[in-house]
């Protein structure tokens, strides 16, 4: 299917284009209208988006910015999700997204993702105290979670504090956020700049020993929190973080890497030669692959690689670690990798 279909993927979902809007400078809001079969989210999960970029499927995890039964006035026959995103001049992805999607056109989604949710004792102790801590993009599972607990049938009885750190007129969902705090009389927002002189001291000062506590946002940022609890004698028990980073490139002491392979339904777990392209790799194990040129002008090895980092040896360029099309050829891994052949 894939030879023909290139977009074609097994378990995953297509997803209709419903519109795009810009919320700033660097920020893609992006409604989507998924398939039938697409599992329903929960409140702070994200899904994997697949699009076609310059001839190459590239993917992305990205957090549901919208609750699960949340419904949208613009299109009100329809089952919209939310996707928030933060993009990049020099990204690979993001920079070129917009230039890559059209409204009534598709693009794929993996099933929701993550264990980043509300847990039922937040939901079901009314005295226990909630706390969002959000820097920058790091807002998108909160306003999945804060809609949530709008829909339920009962107000939340327990307080509900948002502490929202963003850069000087970078704040996002101002609006919908005043519109929530109307709509939960137990939720306050702090909408926070640190060139102002905001800090996680002052803004954490009455979050209590009792309070469940979720960070999102860079990983210095989720540090700097935990740093703070901690000197507040805050539990680690009673906290959960979601953060991102730039990837490492690790290797084994032997310059060599670890691959997970799956190849016709069966898989297996091989340790190759950093040094070698992935091909020539797969072959000193005695796994045959489809090949062709073996110069990278063919595009006969080209296999899934479901998550890890490449080096082209054409280019010498990096891949992005999500999912994409590689050529076996005249790639090389940099971290271990998950393949499909």
């Amino acid at each position: 299917m894939q030879r023909i279909k290139p977009a074609w993927r097994t378990h995953w979902f297509r997803a209709k284009v419903l519109g795009h809007e810009l919320l700033g400078a660097d920020v893609l809001q992006l409604d989507l209208s998924p398939e039938k079969a697409w599992p329903q989210a929960i409140a702070g999960q994200h899904v994997l988006l697949t699009v076609e970029i310059n001839g190459r499927l590239m993917t992305r995890p990205f957090s549901i910015s919208s609750a699960p039964e949340q419904s949208c006035s613009q299109y009100p026959k329809k089952h919209v999700i939310r996707l928030t995103i933060k993009t990049h001049v020099e990204g690979a992805f993001t920079a070129k997204l917009l230039a890559n999607i059209a409204t009534g056109g598709y693009v794929n989604l993996s099933a929701p993702q993550g264990e980043f949710i509300l847990s039922e004792s937040v939901l079901t102790q009314p005295s226990t105290p909630l706390w969002f801590v959000a820097a920058g993009s790091g807002i998108t599972p909160f306003m999945a979670m804060l809609n949530q607990l709008a829909l339920l049938p009962h107000q939340p009885q327990h307080p509900i504090q948002l502490v929202y750190f963003a850069k000087a007129g970078e704040h996002l969902y101002v609006d919908e956020l005043m519109a929530l705090q109307q709509q939960l009389s137990q939720f306050q927002v702090q909408l926070l700049i640190r060139k102002n002189g905001h800090n996680l001291t002052d803004a954490l000062s009455t979050c209590n020993v009792q309070s469940q506590v979720l960070i999102c946002g860079p990983s210095q940022f989720k540090d700097d929190v935990d740093q703070q609890l901690d000197v507040m004698k805050h539990p680690k028990a009673q906290r959960q973080a979601e953060f991102f980073q730039a990837p490492t490139f690790a290797q084994t002491a032997a310059g060599e890497q670890h691959v997970h392979l799956s190849q016709r339904g069966q898989t297996s777990q091989l340790v190759l030669a950093a040094k070698d392209n992935l091909l020539s790799g797969l072959e000193q194990q005695g796994i045959s692959a489809n090949f062709g040129c073996r110069i990278g002008v063919c595009h006969q090895c080209q296999c899934v690689k479901k998550s890890g980092v490449v080096r082209n040896l054409r280019t010498g360029e990096l891949s992005q670690p999500g999912e994409q099309l590689i050529q076996l050829c005249i790639s090389q891994a940099v971290t271990p990798l998950e393949l499909e052949l």
